[in-house]
């Protein structure tokens, strides 16, 4: 039948990780397969790169919007076909575009948030209902950006949802079902965005320290959270 929910294999667990083929999110999914997870990757416009980083780690690759919150309900139902729960959601997929105070439009600011803020926490609500069904508990892990308090001028739109979305991740904590909890990473300066100078990179992680400093760093950290019972900020 087409829509007949199909349990995960006993005891194993699935993972959602937004981004998930690319950069960090491709590291945290395949240490999420190495670690015994059905590994879900949303992409947007990375096809290529998610179906790829899905058949090597043995997952599965799926088209997200985060900026259309219409099409959530959409993800869920599929998830809850293939599936039939959800034991960890990765809110990693972020949009970083220079955005220079004196140019910045209103449809950027918008798009920014759309992904970055309003999109984890309305993707959050509509996967609750999959993540009761996780027999030992759920977490919803938010990537946050160690980096964003410097509020870059040209990069203020980015810096201020990710304040925004730690913000988020705290107070959501409080009114999430029992079982449920929030884990922060906190990344600092590790990748650079693409298209930045790679000498003026080097330069900010010389001076600018706080964070998680490298890929292995927040994924050992994503890793502590999934297997954890309690809710961590790091």
């Amino acid at each position: 039948m087409k829509n007949r929910v199909r349990d995960a294999p006993a005891g194993k667990k699935v993972a959602l990780v937004t981004g998930g083929g690319r950069r960090i999110g491709a590291e945290i999914s395949a240490a999420l397969g190495r670690a015994g997870y059905d590994v879900v990757l949303s992409y947007l416009a990375s096809r290529r790169e998610a179906e790829g980083k899905a058949a090597e780690i043995g997952g599965k690759a799926m088209r997200l919007d985060l900026a259309r919150p219409a099409s959530f309900a959409r993800l869920a139902a599929r998830l809850a076909a293939r599936y039939g729960r959800l034991d960890l959601l990765v809110h990693n997929a972020a949009v970083f575009p220079r955005t220079p105070p004196e140019t910045v439009t209103a449809a950027e600011w918008d798009a920014v948030f759309a992904v970055n803020l309003r999109g984890p926490a309305l993707l959050t609500r509509e996967l609750l209902p999959l993540m009761r069904r996780a027999p030992e508990g759920a977490g919803i892990c938010f990537l946050g950006d160690a980096m964003a308090g410097e509020l870059w001028p040209s990069y203020l739109p980015y810096c201020l949802s990710k304040i925004a979305v730690e913000a988020y991740a705290r107070g959501l904590s409080g009114t999430l079902p029992p079982g449920i909890r929030v884990g922060l990473v906190r990344p600092g300066l590790v990748l650079p965005p693409p298209g930045f100078p790679k000498d003026r990179w080097e330069r900010l992680r010389r001076r600018k320290g706080a964070g998680l400093r490298t890929v292995r760093e927040i994924v050992c950290t994503v890793l502590q959270f999934a297997a954890s019972k309690v809710s961590i900020y790091r």
